[in-house]
């Protein structure tokens, strides 16, 4: 059994082995660890919340890692603590970053697949929407109160790879100000977690801040080592397949505040380093002082694993409007073409034209046999749809309900057979008198209509095959009712064998036996 510790993103046992005291205090005192204020949510509901104390140890006089009661885990006192130390230093505006939530995610660790981590940034607004509607998406994760970066200008953020013989270290910053309304949040607060043109890479000048990261590195190891043996040694050693040695590897981030204090934010990967229990005899026989090596079992991930959501929206560009609302939030579009749902920002832009020459040369293809007819077969069959490439049809049926509430004379109108129903829902009060009117017009013909990357690479196809559609080939079977039904197979005169007559053909070639030419021993003479 291996420890809930190793593994990659978000870990909440990491901050359980970080508050977790040893038993041990006789050696130093306890390593001086910084922690934000940090929730864990299971399921949508607080489970645990993690900050540092000025006022901690047996004489109130340390800095130490703590946790606050089962009672004060409500939402109310969450959300008034975040906005309480945020102001703290200075007033907070409405576009201010108070906090983070990064959602724990759902990866396959048996097909070998890092699960990433999303995270999203709040303000005081979207902290309070989140904390009212978490008890109904069910997210577990962590939520984590907005650390002010050093300087106060730019948001940084610093990775460590740490392990017993090398750290290496990488700082990255935002290219926006922290407090320049005119961009979104996110594009304010993303380092690591975003796409790297909107973040600079910063090297870590010096020794006195790398030291001071790869020290903490050390305690970290060190403590959550002590821990988890005294833990292990605690139980009985049945359960516990592996002989815990220490941490192997780990991939830490961190922050510098404003007074120089470093915080521990996250772990995105933890490696062990472990013994099978069969050979803890050996450590028996061993000196304190001699070094053990254990095995690591996988190799340490040094991907991004929290990143943003993929229905976030960035910008480089700022906002000079006062009227604009910004949002990083993509919206959700149906597309005119397929009827199905995607991100705006990724639909493309495709002219009338193609849309009514895919049309036309639908109609040709069901013109072209009687049994297909548009004017007797509307809507078309799936079958002829997906042959023109399965575009160009999804609110067809829509489109017809509601043409049969607003004319129930007629079944279907002569807009339906006429315009593309793509067209259609884009102008749902064009009629086909004022369709033939401009459908000549190239202020018509090129003008564009948004559909999904789907269907936009679809009718790219076909434009460069010159809209040549093919008819689906209609295989017959038993009841067969289609229009084009295969004649059964014409009866074949069948020859009956007379077993009298095999007799007789035996009987003859067998009779005799074969004569066989006289063999050639002399060379043909040549004439006189």
């Amino acid at each position: 059994m291996s420890h809930a510790l190793a593994g990659d993103g978000i870990n909440f046992s990491f901050f359980n082995l970080l508050w977790s005291k040893s038993n041990n205090n006789d050696d130093s005192r306890a390593p001086l660890l910084r922690v934000p204020d940090t929730v864990i949510f299971l399921f949508g509901v607080a489970n645990q919340w993690f900050f540092t104390s000025k006022n901690g140890g047996p004489n109130r006089d340390q800095t130490m890692i703590l946790r606050k009661r089962r009672t004060n885990l409500t939402l109310e006192n969450i959300e008034e603590v975040f906005l309480a130390k945020a102001s703290s230093r200075g007033t907070v505006g409405d576009d201010d970053i108070v906090a983070y939530f990064i959602e724990q995610g759902r990866g396959d660790s048996e097909s070998g697949q890092s699960c990433s981590n999303a995270i999203e940034y709040f303000s005081p607004r979207s902290l309070h929407d989140f904390l009212q509607s978490c008890s109904k998406t069910n997210k577990s994760g962590i939520l984590q109160r907005f650390i002010n970066p050093h300087g106060s200008r730019h948001n940084s953020q610093i990775r460590a790879i740490w392990t017993p013989k090398l750290c290496l270290q990488e700082r990255r910053r935002t290219k926006q100000e922290l407090h320049d309304t005119r961009f979104a949040l996110f594009e304010r607060a993303i380092t690591f977690d975003g796409p790297e043109i909107h973040s600079v890479s910063l090297p870590l000048r010096g020794t006195v801040l790398a030291g001071r990261i790869q020290s903490i590195c050390t305690e970290i190891s060190k403590h959550i080592t002590k821990v988890v043996q005294e833990d292990t040694t605690s139980r009985r050693r049945n359960d516990v397949d592996n002989a815990f040695l220490g941490v192997a590897r780990m991939v830490v981030n961190f922050k510098v505040d404003g007074n120089g204090r470093i915080w521990i934010l996250w772990s995105d990967s933890v490696r062990l380093e472990s013994m099978p229990r069969n050979n803890t005899s050996i450590l028996s026989k061993l000196e304190p002082s001699s070094p053990v090596q254990g095995s690591v079992s996988e190799p340490l991930n040094m991907d991004t694993l929290v990143e943003l959501p993929p229905s976030t929206k960035l910008s480089q560009l700022p906002n000079h409007s006062k009227t604009s609302k910004l949002d990083n939030k993509m919206k959700v579009a149906s597309c005119p073409s397929c009827n199905k749902e995607g991100f705006d920002l990724h639909f493309q832009a495709v002219t009338y034209k193609t849309i009514m020459q895919h049309f036309e040369s639908t109609l040709d293809m069901l013109s072209s046999h009687e049994e297909s007819h548009p004017s007797k077969i509307w809507p078309p069959d799936d079958r002829f749809v997906k042959a023109a490439g399965g575009i160009g049809f999804g609110k067809l049926s829509t489109q017809l309900a509601h043409d049969r509430e607003m004319q129930s004379t007629e079944r279907v109108t002569e807009e339906s057979r006429n315009i593309s129903p793509v067209i259609r829902q884009v102008n749902p009060k064009l009629r086909v008198k004022g369709f033939e009117m401009y459908r000549n017009d190239p202020s018509f013909l090129f003008k564009t209509c948004f559909v999904c990357e789907d269907c936009y690479l679809a009718y790219a196809q076909l434009t460069s095959s010159n809209f040549m559609i093919t008819r689906p080939v209609e295989i017959a079977f038993e009841g067969n009712t289609t229009s084009h039904p295969v004649p059964p197979p014409k009866n074949k005169r069948v020859h009956k064998r007379n077993p009298e007559n095999d007799t007789n053909m035996t009987r003859h070639l067998f009779e005799k036996a074969p004569e066989i030419p006289d063999a050639i021993t002399e060379p043909p003479k040549d004439d006189d």
